[in-house]
Parts: structure tokens; sequence; C-alpha cells
């Protein structure tokens, strides 16, 4: 029987390396003020090869949860 992405959750531990538990890897990244003054900001890749579609996500503030609040 395979385990559901609820059981791999709960096996992570509370305070998981982002490298060798969830298989992140660190890259680096440029932060842009998309407002004068504001608190917004657009993160983008360094890297140009790292420029597609497929390596972005767009949030608004509700959209963004603490890890923390949803274990």
């Amino acid at each position: 029987m395979s385990s559901t992405p609820r059981d791999a959750w709960e096996q992570v531990a509370n305070d998981p390396d982002p490298i060798d538990d969830l298989g992140y890897e660190y890259r680096p990244l440029s932060v842009v003020s998309v407002e004068e003054g504001g608190e917004k900001y657009i993160f983008l890749p360094r890297e140009e090869e790292h420029l597609t579609d497929s390596e972005f996500m767009i949030a608004d503030g509700r959209s963004v949860r603490d890890l923390d609040d949803c274990r």
C-alpha cells in the first residue's frame, strides 16, 4: 500500500532540512521592489535559464500560509 501525501507530511520532522528532507535546491534570487515606498516585491531567479513559466508562482497575501499553521 502506498502512502498518501498526508502520511508523507506527517513523517517529516518538525524542523526539516530543506535540502536533505524536502529536496529543495537553493538558487540565488534577485529582489525587485514593485511599489515605491511599499512592501510589494517580485523575487526573480538570477540565472536567465530559470526564467521560464514553470519556475513561477503568483500568489497574494491570502494565499501564503505559515507552515506551522498547517501541521
